[in-house]
């Protein structure tokens, strides 16, 4: 049994985070339909996004992180301004016309867009 639940742990948590995932796209087709700004409910979801992982991230990665530099920041800053807020508020923007299911199927279908324009524009 506890060889089954070492090989199966990854898997599980996978699952898990789909239903997260899943969970999270009903919930937001919810609050947008009951008149919430999809800029309202992207800052709440990172507000609550960084509450939970800052302290694990401050725990465990406290002695790997890199000095934090000027470029480190801007970095940092650029990445989450164009991945994350950016990424968001257009899928929240969308949920607006489509379902919930079909923005969930597109969003898992990103990476492996943003690899076939990887390779075609090698």
């Amino acid at each position: 049994m506890r060889t089954w639940f070492r090989n199966a742990k990854l898997y599980l948590l996978l699952l898990a985070v789909q239903f997260g995932s899943a969970g999270m796209f009903v919930f937001a087709m919810d609050a947008i339909k009951k008149g919430m700004s999809h800029y309202v409910f992207t800052v709440y979801r990172n507000v609550i996004a960084s509450v939970t992982l800052a302290p694990f991230a401050f725990v465990l990665e406290r002695k790997v992180r890199p000095k934090m530099t000027v470029r480190i920041f801007a970095e940092i800053m650029a990445l989450a301004f164009f991945e994350i807020i950016l990424d968001q508020c257009f899928a929240l923007l969308g949920m607006k016309f489509t379902s919930a299911s079909f923005l969930s199927a597109v969003m898992n279908s990103a990476p492996s867009v943003t690899f076939l324009l990887a390779v075609i524009l090698k």
